[in-house]
């Protein structure tokens, strides 16, 4: 992130990882404005707000936002066996909303987090992002879409219109 102060909605904020994002951004002097289902267990920083809602229903902040960082998702390997389209509608169709919200609102930063999942679950570890993509459940191909859907989105930016 850039030394002079952003303004960062963080989706997924009430989460394991999210929260930390939040106090870590916090403490590096950005305004942080959380995005989840459900409130936060701890009360957010000073300065920091928190909005409730679905990132593939839920109005997003109309103005303000210099960066996202996007956290929200279902997890988990064995529940997306039983629920694949859920899994769908939340990580991919909800990834390419918040995608759109950037692209429309001119937000110019965008972190995904994805899952080693992608990898399958033979690849040795670490896992290097030159390992190619072997997903094997709903979920790590869903978190597989949405870094594919986040290299579309930042292809197009570059490709000058030629109409």
């Amino acid at each position: 992130m850039d030394s002079n102060p952003l303004s960062v909605l963080v989706t997924g904020s009430s989460g394991f990882i999210g929260t930390h994002v939040v106090r870590h951004l916090h403490a590096a002097g950005h305004r942080v404005t959380g995005f989840d289902l459900v409130p936060p267990e701890d009360t957010c920083p000073d300065s920091s707000f928190y909005l409730c809602g679905d990132i593939r229903t839920d109005r997003l902040p109309h103005s303000g936002i210099d960066a996202v960082v996007h956290l929200a998702a279902l997890a988990g390997v064995r529940p997306s066996l039983d629920r694949p389209l859920e899994y769908e509608t939340t990580n991919v169709v909800g990834t390419i909303r918040l995608l759109e919200f950037c692209r429309r609102m001119g937000v110019p930063r965008f972190v995904f987090a994805s899952s080693s999942s992608v990898y399958g679950p033979e690849t040795p570890l670490p896992d290097e992002e030159t390992t190619p993509a072997n997903p094997c459940s709903p979920y790590a191909l869903t978190k597989l879409h949405g870094e594919q859907w986040g290299r579309i989105r930042d292809r197009g930016s570059k490709i000058e219109d030629r109409g």
